[in-house]
Formats: C-alpha cells, sequence, structure tokens
C-alpha cells in the first residue's frame, strides 16, 4: 500500500483537523515548488503533502481512509465514530487548498501560480444571415491551453530536470468542442461568452472563458 497519509503529515492518526492544517502549511512552506526552484523533488513532495491533507481534512474522505488501513477501532473491533472539532468544540470545516497556501504564503507571494491571470479565449463564427435571424445552434472545435496535468503547471518532476509531457512549458495545447447557442436575431459582432471554455493556465485559478464572435455573411 502507498505511503500513510499520517506519515506524510508527520501527524498521529488522532490528530485534529486543526493539527493536520498546520502540518500541510509547514509542508508547503518547505516543498513548494517555487520555493525550491532548483529542487525537481520539490513538486513531488508538495504533492504528496497536497494529496495527504485532501485525504484527511475531508471527514468522510478520512473515515473511508481510516476504515481500509483499520486504523480508529477500539479494543472489541467496533470501529468509533470520530467528528474532527475544533478546541471551542464545534465541528470546523475542511479548509481549502487556497486558503491554507493563502495563509502560509500571503496574497502577494512573488511567482506562485495562483497569481497568474487567464485571459479570455475568442473565437470568430461565421454564420448565414438567415440562421442569425432565426437562431440556430454551431457545434465548434477549438483549441485552448491548460496547465500540464502531471507536473501540474510546474514545469518539473521528482527526479527530472522537465516535466516529460509539457517539456517545462508548464502547458499544453487541448482540443474542445461546444455546441454554440446563437440567438434569433443576432447581428454582426455579437458577443457570446462561454463561461468556463476558455484558457486555464493554472490549477490555482479558475478557466477563463470563450468569448465567440460572429460575423453574419450573406448567402
Amino acid at each position: 500500500m502507498a505511503t500513510c497519509y499520517y506519515k506524510v503529515l508527520g501527524v498521529s492518526v488522532r490528530a485534529s483537523q486543526e493539527e493536520i492544517k498546520r502540518a500541510f502549511r509547514l509542508l508547503a512552506l518547505r516543498w513548494h515548488p517555487d520555493c525550491n526552484p532548483h529542487d525537481p523533488t520539490a513538486a513531488e513532495r508538495f504533492r504528496e503533502a497536497l494529496e495527504a491533507y485532501e485525504n484527511l481534512v475531508d471527514p468522510s474522505r478520512r473515515g473511508r481512509y481510516d476504515k481500509a488501513r483499520h486504523y480508529a477501532r477500539s479494543k472489541s473491533g467496533t470501529r468509533r465514530q470520530r467528528r474532527y472539532a475544533s478546541p471551542g468544540g464545534r465541528e470546523t470545516p475542511s479548509q481549502t487548498v487556497e486558503e491554507i497556501l493563502r495563509e502560509a504564503f500571503g496574497v502577494e507571494f512573488a511567482g506562485h501560480p495562483r497569481e497568474q491571470r487567464t485571459a479570455d479565449l475568442r473565437f470568430d463564427l461565421q454564420v448565414l444571415e438567415r440562421d442569425a435571424l432565426r437562431g440556430t445552434q454551431e457545434r465548434i472545435v477549438f483549441q485552448r491551453m491548460v496547465f500540464c496535468q502531471e507536473c501540474m503547471g510546474y514545469g518539473s518532476r521528482a527526479m527530472s530536470s522537465t516535466c516529460p509531457v509539457c517539456h517545462g512549458q508548464r502547458e499544453v495545447e487541448e482540443t474542445c468542442a461546444v455546441t454554440v447557442r446563437i440567438p434569433a436575431g443576432s447581428r454582426e459582432g455579437t458577443r457570446l461568452r462561454l463561461v468556463g471554455e476558455g484558457d486555464r493556465q493554472s490549477p490555482w485559478t479558475p478557466p477563463g472563458d470563450l468569448v465567440v464572435y460572429l460575423y453574419v455573411v450573406s448567402e
């Protein structure tokens, strides 16, 4: 079985959510690739810590993990019902990775991938005048740039100077296809915005939009 998540974070199997958050925050500060630009193993260590945090901070996922590992059992063999609570006694909601990293690095942390801004993507579409007047649908195929999922947009991975998929470019080209609904009465220059269909160059930021520009042509 893979390395124990508790060992990755360096916490006890009975650790509270706050202890798990604190452990991940310290590991993020230590192993974040932006803090270790010359260490090819940093990205892998950071991903291990991230995977451990995401599985242990969520009560349901942690429960399934503990059951598979035979953790949190009483002497009689009956599984304990465990709640992860804050010191005040109330259950603490899971904190997102983005929030953890914001606390660890601060909003102005230089060079962090989440600081990148993704621009909208433009697509020029020609439609017949009669179709624009009555409304229609068009299936379009386009290319967008997305962060490399092999290296999570860092350009490198453990034991290698460059990522073998994106070759250090941090992003790859992805072919997409969507159906565009053209409202009746559309005119030349009409812009149709498809939310979330644009480039996504970082896992820390949402994708941009795809903006379709209509060009009305006569038959």
